[in-house]
């Protein structure tokens, strides 16, 4: 029998710049940055596929209203995947749902070619159930294949596999789009999926294929427990939320983050809307006076005073915007996911890593309530995001490792999916009264989010409390792991 290799290779001590990586644990870590980054990749070949359908056939305001029915969906959805968990173990369960998206994807190729109206709407609900879910279900599997210990000091380097996964995805979305019809997308993607689970397999088999189990059927006290095993699994997922206080918490969280956070985004594209008014204004005000035709950069948009080149320069001036902005926030996360998050949880705890986030947030919206200035809004959005992207969305994963599989599978897909989409949903419901009843500004919405972050530091202190009590052993029922023979199909 050979040695255990107990000093880090080549690998693992390059990965350890970024945290501390022990002897072994290089090539599972680089698996699941793998995997997470080709989750990512197939979604942002997805997004420009969602954009293009839904804008072309309901605009902007529909994909508001496709958001509530997203959450309704999800309601049923999770309470559906919850009982695959029950029934299957991690890996069947991962191959059978990821199938499930890949079989979609192919049906909607199909749809798409044959010219099925109203297709966009459709796609737009899909991709937003897609995204949310097949993004927790990753991360419930990471939650299952580290330790506790170990999830603390890997979970950045993995999740930076995430962030590098939608940068190379959204560029390589955009060269392929030159050459390749926006439905071929779709099948891309499904091949990516394809890949995806062929990876989880590899690594269910290296991690637990040569696992033994002994099972003794003479204790009564195990059988009992075995008894009380299977009646926990067949609990969904909401059931499980309701049960828990813990788990109450870490929805509150997500609902109060998404609610902030695309309120946020809101404020944002408000003054973006501004701008670009103003800069069209100057803009043929200058062309005017010269005697020329309006320009963007090196294009010659035609004469100022037609609406068809005024309008091409606003979606000219705002796209602009957003692709720096959107450059800086995947440049300034992956910074952060490299070498603050590790560093960040190791010195300050998971209570510091889940405080980063409504920190900036309050800072950010507290200066755009005495000064909402685009620069300003915008230096504070990217930091916001990046932080979110990075920071937040890492440690929220942590919170997960010392807890049950039930809760990694069922109650945690309930939450990073159904509570997501309703935070969203709510921030749809403030947009509108803000705008239509009380005829708020930018200040107003502003007022809203730091209100809404102060409400989120004290669940934030909850959790901290909660997760050090889970963590000492205190809360038996939420950690109490379940026979692994019981969970086979």
């Amino acid at each position: 029998m050979s040695e255990q290799r107990t000093q880090p290779n080549l690998l693992e001590r390059f990965l350890g710049i970024f945290t501390q990586v022990r002897a072994g644990e290089g090539w599972l870590t680089l698996s699941m940055g793998l995997l997470v980054g080709l989750l990512f990749t197939a979604y942002y070949l997805i997004k420009p596929v969602r954009e293009a359908l839904i804008l072309q056939e309901g605009g902007a305001e529909v994909k508001s209203y496709l958001v509530a029915v997203m959450a309704v969906l999800l309601y049923f959805l999770v309470q559906g995947y919850a009982k695959l968990v029950s029934r299957y173990e991690r890996t069947r369960l991962i191959t059978i749902v990821t199938s499930i998206f890949i079989v979609c994807l192919v049906g909607f190729w199909i749809l798409g070619r044959v010219g099925v109206p109203y297709l966009g709407m459709a796609f737009f609900v899909w991709v937003g159930i897609f995204n949310v879910m097949v993004v927790a279900q990753f991360w419930s599997y990471a939650n299952d294949v580290y330790s506790n210990e170990a999830g603390k000091r890997l979970f950045p380097l993995v999740g930076f596999g995430g962030m590098l996964g939608a940068f190379f995805g959204s560029d390589l979305a955009e060269r392929l789009l030159e050459f390749l019809g926006i439905f071929e997308m779709l099948l891309l993607a499904a091949a990516l999926l394809g890949a995806c689970i062929v990876i989880t397999n590899l690594i269910s088999l290296a991690v637990w294929g040569r696992r033994q189990i002994q099972v003794s059927q003479s204790s009564l006290a195990e059988w009992l427990a075995e008894r009380k095993a299977k009646k926990e699994r067949e609990k969904l997922a909401f059931g499980l939320l309701k049960e828990h206080r813990y788990l109450w918490y870490l929805a509150l969280v997500i609902l109060l983050l998404n609610l902030v956070n695309t309120t946020g985004e809101y404020i944002l594209g408000r003054l973006v809307e501004d701008y670009g008014d103003t800069q069209v204004e100057l803009a043929v005000a200058q062309a005017e006076a010269a005697g020329t035709e309006l320009r963007f950069g090196d294009r010659d948009l035609g004469d100022p005073a037609s609406a068809e080149a005024q309008q091409a320069f606003v979606r000219s001036t705002i796209g602009n915007f957003y692709a720096g902005f959107f450059r800086w926030v995947n440049l300034l996360g992956m910074f952060l996911q490299l070498f603050v998050v590790s560093r960040l949880v190791k010195f300050g705890g998971v209570r510091a890593g889940l405080l980063w986030l409504p920190v900036i947030a309050l800072g950010t919206y507290g200066l755009v309530l005495f000064l909402p200035i685009l620069q300003y809004v915008r230096f504070g959005k990217t930091l916001e995001n990046a932080s979110d992207y990075s920071v937040n969305k890492t440690t929220v994963q942590m919170l997960y490792l010392p807890t049950s599989r039930d809760i990694k599978y069922k109650a945690k897909q309930a939450i990073d999916s159904f509570c997501h989409r309703v935070g969203d949903v709510g921030s749809a419901l403030v947009v509108f009264v803000g705008t239509t009843i009380l005829s708020l500004d930018a200040r107003g919405f502003a007022l809203f989010n730091v209100l809404v972050v102060v409400g989120w530091l004290f669940v934030v202190r909850a959790i901290a409390r909660e997760h050090r009590e889970i963590e000492a052993g205190k809360r038996p029922e939420l950690t109490e792991p379940e026979p692994e023979e019981a969970m086979a199909a």
